[in-house]
């Protein structure tokens, strides 16, 4: 559902952008399955019972795509409040790791 791969800007910030490509390709696949995570966790805690039955109806990763923006039209900043909470964690992480 999500492909954070071209996102510069993102990879660069949480330090991972300029890291071997098959390292950065496990990376970026755990941040994703994180953030599909995070996000059924957000999208359920606001759906109806009727919602949450329908939606789990659908197998098509685009349907439950376009499901979500025409029944949920703050879908696109839930998406950009959860990567920049994974970024700030990493982030948070990072500084207690290596202490800089």
């Amino acid at each position: 559902m999500f492909d954070i791969s071209n996102n510069t800007e993102f990879l660069t910030a949480i330090g991972i952008n300029d890291a071997p490509e098959d390292v950065k390709a496990k990376l970026i696949a755990g941040i994703e399955n994180l953030a599909q995570e995070r996000l059924i966790t957000k999208v359920s805690d606001r759906l109806t019972e009727e919602q949450a039955e329908e939606f789990g109806n659908i197998t098509d990763e685009q349907q439950a795509a376009d499901w979500l923006n025409a029944n949920m039209p703050d879908f696109p900043n839930l998406v950009t409040e959860v990567f920049e909470e994974i970024k700030n964690d990493i982030l948070e992480h990072k500084m207690n790791v290596v202490g800089n």
